[in-house]
């Protein structure tokens, strides 16, 4: 830009002082002509740069969504649904992993889980009896002991006898351990019951896993959008412990990021940038073409401002490179401009100070934008 204007300032001054002549030279004219011109030149190209930000560094960015099948077990694919960069609906099938296994497993967790609730009514059941039988048991010691204390008494009394004494004294004895042999029922019945619920919890989830992991057989769009770089096919095995990725799904830009490019700028003019201000943008794909558009916002920060997670010490955490920080700038009017994810583009903001050093970014922008059909 330095040499354009300066080229320009020198055409000027020839065409005065030489082609036509319209001022005589002089020392104080040459004077003045050496020193003021470059000096305002330098000015104007200062704040062109600083206050009204321009970069080369701006980007069209797509959502991508990894396709990772959700299979607890691997599974062998069997139908590949989708074509590769054909637009999809949300809910439209991707493709299908064979059923059978999964099936199957949905087939076993049923029938533990018949099991497990059959465990527990019989569980149940066990408890219920027990509490019958301590109910017996209850009765029959309360009538040993009033029989072994009316037969105490009658022995007091010198009306009873010693061996009638003995065997009342026996059978509350044996009362007493049958009602405790009850109580040890009951309890472990109840024990029983518990263990059965468990199991039937867990079956019920086993169930639900393995529902799931059928469900999944069925891999859907996520959105609306298209598939890229499809290298699937029938007979792959997908899912597992360690699955991975299978394909890469672009999302439909929604109203956040329909028009949207991320430009990069500076850290030294970066704080004058706000959202509404006016902003032309050249994409490289549409040469010749400058299209307005306005600052959507600023990020306010950067992958260097991120310390990872360790457990040594941060060191040199100076550096030379210049930190630059993304701003989000919307296109005015963009309903008929294809904008490829990866597209790139110059960007220029222009800010509400010195407004007239903006007239050099306009001119560099437009010739940046002319120069795409050479490059």
């Amino acid at each position: 830009m330095i040499w354009i204007l300066g080229g320009i300032y020198c055409g000027a001054l020839w065409l005065i002082f030489a082609k036509w002549k319209l001022v005589r030279m002089s020392l104080p004219v040459a004077v003045l002509a050496a020193s003021v011109g470059p000096t305002a030149l330098l000015i104007l190209l200062f704040c062109a740069q600083y206050f009204h930000p321009y970069t080369q560094m701006a980007k069209v960015f797509e959502r991508v969504t990894p396709i990772v099948p959700q299979l607890s077990q691997p599974g062998r694919v069997t139908d590949v649904e989708v074509a590769p960069n054909i637009p999809v609906r949300k809910g439209e099938i991707l493709f299908r992993v064979d059923t059978v296994p999964y099936q199957n497993a949905v087939e076993r967790s049923e029938a533990r889980l018949a099991e497990a609730i059959q465990n527990h009514k019989v569980a149940e059941t066990a408890v219920e009896v027990a509490r019958a039988r301590i109910d017996r048991a209850t009765s029959e010691l309360e009538f040993a002991t009033r029989e072994r204390d009316r037969q105490k008494e009658l022995i007091e009394q010198g009306a009873g006898s010693d061996q009638e004494y003995e065997s009342a004294i026996n059978r509350h004895a044996e009362a007493v351990a049958v009602a405790a042999q009850a109580a040890t029922e009951l309890t472990q019945s109840k024990l029983s019951v518990e263990v059965a619920e468990t199991q039937t919890t867990q079956s019920e989830t086993a169930l639900a896993d393995a529902q799931y992991d059928l469900k999944q057989t069925t891999v859907t769009a996520p959105s609306d959008g298209f598939v890229s770089n499809l290298q699937l096919r029938e007979g792959m095995l997908v899912g597992g412990p360690a699955s991975t990725a299978v394909m890469s799904f672009v999302a439909d830009r929604d109203d956040f990021n329909r028009s949207v490019i991320v430009a990069s700028f500076k850290q030294k003019n970066f704080l004058r940038i706000h959202p509404g201000q006016y902003a032309e943008v050249a994409l490289y794909n549409y040469p010749g073409r400058i299209f307005t558009a306005r600052v959507l916002n600023r990020i306010d920060v950067s992958g260097s401002g991120q310390m990872a997670v360790s457990g040594n010490l941060p060191e040199n955490l100076g550096g030379t490179q210049v930190t630059t920080f993304p701003v989000r700038v919307r296109l005015d009017n963009a309903d008929d401009i294809h904008m490829p994810g990866g597209s790139q583009a110059n960007v220029a903001i222009y800010t509400e100070s010195v407004q007239f050093a903006g007239i050099p970014i306009m001119f560099l922008i437009r010739a940046q934008s002319w120069l795409r059909y050479l490059q």
